[in-house]
């Protein structure tokens, strides 16, 4: 038998092992991506429905111009669902928006309930109070979706 014939016999199970090798580790390169891609989207969603639950607060806030109790539950259930979704600042987003918002709710009963301040001094102060407190939440409703965005990034 010829000096080649015998070396391609010899190397011809080492050459099909290196080919099946390769396609393993393409199929399990892929399978890596696939699953990567699958985590990355599944993040994003929960992601998107904690930032629409906070829509849903402040839609409710522009409704009403209070915060009343379902508007509280509301704002606590996207606090709640971003709570390990986020980093540490938007933990302090959320303080914020609920300091401000827990304030509003204080507010509410002394100025529109049946117990409400009859009109003098002290009720435009609270009133005042109010409105700076609902300007605020409006404003943070225009631009938070920027504090969004670096999380809601789809990008490899």
């Amino acid at each position: 038998m010829p000096l080649w014939v015998d070396i391609v016999v010899k190397l011809t199970p080492a050459f099909i092992t290196l080919v099946v090798g390769l396609i393993a580790s393409f199929v399990g390169y892929r399978q890596y991506k696939t699953t990567k891609d699958k985590l990355r989207l599944d993040l994003f969603s929960k992601r998107l429905e904690a930032f629409e639950k906070l829509q849903e607060f402040f839609s409710s806030l522009m409704k009403t111009g209070q915060v009343q109790e379902q508007t509280l539950g509301t704002l606590a259930q996207a606090r709640y669902k971003s709570l390990f979704l986020f980093g540490s600042e938007m933990e302090e987003y959320f303080n914020e928006l609920w300091k401000n918002a827990a304030e509003m709710h204080r507010l509410c009963p002394d100025l529109h309930g049946p117990g409400r301040l009859p009109p003098g001094p002290e009720n435009k102060v609270m009133h005042d109070k109010e409105r700076q407190l609902l300007n605020w939440n409006l404003d943070q409703m225009a631009k938070c979706h920027v504090r969004y965005a670096a999380y809601m990034r789809f990008e490899k």
